[in-house]
């Protein structure tokens, strides 16, 4: 293994001798195989290298150039080439950027991932660097729905982080209400990144969702066994991710159970008004209705509108909670319990391996009184 113990000397004559470009690039790879080079001391400079194999320096900088490029040796931002275990020794030191939204009481999912998060690069001794924009998504108060930042709008903050933070992380966990479009833009410099509670299209792109999929059939499948007529599904809000997700999951798990929703029972109920129309069409109707609402919030003001205006719950309306944190377990609504601790654990470590890597956290249905 390498030491790290800066005490011991690697210098010029540490590397082989020879003669020409071929010569300089059996050289390093000797190094790298032989593990023997200090990990915290850089490579010969390119003049040097050209002294001792008699080569211009242009030529040097391309073997080195090459052999970075196989990762045979590793060029740091400083621009010193070091033997290929040197990048994950410095990269270590540097903390992981998080680009998130502000979080806020009710904000319990990104508090569950950012717990998980410290907790992984605690245990490592890495830091953390936390980088919110307030305007990535506002959110006032849950009777009303967030207001999301358009493309511009993001375009213009993650030009903002790399303007100031470049070369200054080891690598970035993306919040899920990132656009892949944007993205897209700065693939160059994303690097060792990943983007929790939705899934990419990037190639370069790690992340860890939820499997939605098995979500849209525990939440309808369960509704559909408790004997509801219809399945509704209450939409909180549009251009979130995660809710959108889950909601083709439901509609698709439904076709799947052979009882496909009805476009007219996708219903939006983001503010007081749409709730107030909900309600009503749920008074008119003499069906028991099972709900599947996309988000926690919501879930809980609908639990509480129900018992206002009279309609008994779970007789004549089941509530299915969608997103699983303590705000609806703490009142003993049925909902997907999602371990949101565990996506940020491991979108932690995909970060500290510097691996690409996408995966999936199932969900369990976790019951209550509200079915």
């Amino acid at each position: 293994m390498p030491t790290t113990n800066s005490s011991v000397s690697s210098s010029i004559s540490d590397v082989p001798s020879g003669t020409g470009v071929a010569g300089l690039e059996t050289a390093l790879r000797w190094l790298a195989q032989q593990k023997t080079w200090d990990v915290q001391v850089p490579l010969p400079t390119t003049r040097e290298f050209g002294d001792r194999y008699g080569i211009s320096n242009a030529s040097a900088c391309r073997v080195l150039k090459k052999l970075d490029s196989e990762e045979v040796v590793w060029r740091r931002e400083n621009g010193r080439y070091y033997v290929a275990e040197s990048r994950r020794l410095f990269e270590r030191r540097k903390p992981y950027a998080c680009l998130l939204r502000k979080l806020q009481n009710w904000s319990r999912i990104y508090q569950g991932i950012m717990s998980g998060f410290s907790q992984e690069f605690g245990r490592n001794r890495a830091a953390i660097l936390f980088v919110h924009n307030e305007t990535l998504v506002r959110h006032a108060d849950t009777e009303h729905p967030p207001l999301h930042a358009g493309p511009a709008a993001q375009r213009e903050a993650l030009a903002e982080f790399f303007r100031d933070h470049e070369d200054q992380f080891g690598g970035i966990l993306f919040d899920d209400i990132w656009s892949d479009d944007v993205l897209e833009e700065f693939a160059g410099r994303l690097g060792n990144a990943v983007i929790v509670c939705r899934s990419t299209r990037l190639p370069g792109l790690s992340s860890v969702s939820v499997d939605f999929e098995l979500s849209g059939v525990l939440a309808i499948g369960h509704l559909f066994a408790r004997c509801y007529e219809e399945i509704w599904i209450a939409v909180p809000f549009r251009g979130a991710p995660p809710v959108d997700l889950m909601r083709a999951a439901a509609c698709k798990a439904a076709v799947t159970l052979g009882r496909p929703i009805e476009e007219k029972n996708l219903c939006l109920v983001a503010t007081p008004q749409d709730r107030a129309v909900f309600i009503q069409r749920l008074k008119e109707t003499s069906r028991r209705i099972g709900v599947f609402c996309l988000e926690d919030n919501v879930a809980m003001i609908l639990q509480r509108s129900l018992l206002e205006a009279g309609i008994a719950c779970p007789q004549r309306v089941g509530i299915v909670s969608g997103m699983g944190t303590d705000i609806v377990t703490d009142r003993n609504i049925t909902t997907l319990r999602i371990d949101y601790e565990r996506i940020g654990r491991e979108a932690a470590q995909i970060l500290a391996d510097r691996v690409l890597l996408t995966t999936t956290i199932p969900t369990t249905l976790m019951l209550g009184q509200t079915t």
